[in-house]
């Protein structure tokens, strides 16, 4: 299994990096798709020696309704979009890993607060799940 990278798309375009990568030179390769079986018919045609990370639009919160309520008013239907909490996108996460739809994610922010610390906590809960798995 490849290591996960979790990127956070900032305001300005630019993304950051979350987690520590230690696979040196691998390049990158942003991926956006309208819905999850398409992501994987893009991922299998990407170069094997790539990190494939999803772009996924989010609304994170401490109960679904908020977070479902922030993304609904979101106009960018054009991809995978995740409202739920933490718990929830940390499963999700590792769910796309395992299934090699892609190596991670670009966390993109819908709503009006500040997805880092929750970005973060949830990096934290899919290396568990990881861990787990591999177990």
């Amino acid at each position: 299994m490849a290591e996960l990278r979790v990127f956070i798309a900032e305001t300005d375009g630019a993304w950051t990096e979350l987690t520590e990568s230690t696979e040196g030179d691998r390049p990158v390769v942003r991926l956006s798709a309208p819905n999850l079986p398409e992501a994987a018919r893009r991922r299998r045609r990407l170069p094997a020696d790539v990190a494939v990370v999803l772009d996924l639009a989010v609304s994170v919160a401490d109960d679904p309704r908020t977070a479902l309520a922030a993304i609904s008013d979101h106009d960018d239907d054009a991809g995978v979009r995740y409202a739920g909490t933490v718990d929830g996108l940390a499963g999700l996460v590792a769910d796309l890993v395992v299934a090699g739809v892609a190596d991670g994610v670009t966390l993109i922010p819908v709503g009006p607060d500040d997805l880092r610390p929750r970005a973060y906590a949830a990096v934290s809960r899919i290396q568990d799940r990881l861990r787990i798995r591999a177990a």
